[in-house]
């Protein structure tokens, strides 16, 4: 608990800074979590702007920039060197002897250097390729020291985009009775109401970052996350039966 406070406190002088000292600083990697807890802490507050990079990440940066500068400006500056965050791919040498590895082996490995979980962002996959984004300033560190995951010997290289990678995500059609937090989420992972309401109690349920209850109402575009469940994103409702039921889609995140 006491990291994390640490994390948001950083944050905060991080967009202090920007707006003292008039240019753009940039946070470490926050959890949609710890993003919504930052936004809490600093709303009616006045000081620097700030957008989220990258765009449609899980793990996601503040970039912070003074108010005489546009966001535009602050963007167009963040290429090559200067950008805040680079992207590692990851293949085994000999791809038919490699191993198929999975989030936790990469993140794992990477940790095993001694390189702490708000340094590292997203890890996205193409079959036995793995795109590893991380803060620049460890770039070469992890590049040259990550050899080897699990009994795979690997080799790393920077790439300068991962444009069509695809986020795993599908399509998934759910009935449900009503737009209620609860009923949706008993319906995407396949709960009693009964069993649905214990993960409210136990406040392991998230809307956007932030804990909710179960009778909360979604509207559409919410993203859902149930810890030791998964998460998902309502996206709205397509059509009522003649039941009266209703028929949403939802995108599940896999």
């Amino acid at each position: 608990m006491k990291e994390k406070e640490d994390i948001l406190s950083h944050s905060k002088d991080l967009r202090r800074m920007a707006e003292e000292r008039g240019y753009a600083t940039t946070s470490a990697f926050l959890s949609e979590e710890e993003r919504a807890k930052f936004l809490q802490s600093i709303k009616g507050e006045r000081g620097a702007s700030y957008f989220l990079l990258p765009e449609n990440g899980e793990r996601q940066l503040f970039v912070f920039y003074p108010r005489f500068m546009t966001e535009e400006e602050c963007k167009s500056s963040l290429f090559g060197e200067n950008a805040p965050f680079s992207i590692l791919e990851i293949r085994g040498k000999q791809e038919k002897f490699a191993e198929k590895l999975s989030h936790r082996d990469i993140l794992g490995a990477v940790m095993n250097l001694g390189i702490t979980r708000e340094q590292v962002g997203d890890i996205l996959f193409q079959e036995s390729i793995s795109y590893l984004f991380l803060l620049r300033k460890m770039k070469d560190y992890v590049a040259e020291n990550l050899t080897t995951i699990r009994h795979t010997t690997v080799e790393v290289r920077e790439v300068m985009d991962t444009e069509g990678i695809e986020r795993r995500e599908v399509e998934e059609r759910i009935f449900v009775p009503s737009e209620r937090l609860d009923a949706v989420v008993s319906a995407v992972f396949h709960l009693s109401r009964g069993n649905a309401q214990e993960y409210f109690q136990k406040e392991l349920v998230y809307r956007d970052g932030i804990t909710v209850k179960g009778s909360s109402s979604l509207k559409g575009g919410e993203k859902i996350s149930v810890r030791g469940l998964g998460k998902f994103r309502y996206i709205g409702v397509e059509k009522n039966t003649k039941k009266g039921r209703i028929v949403a889609v939802i995108l599940r995140y896999i």
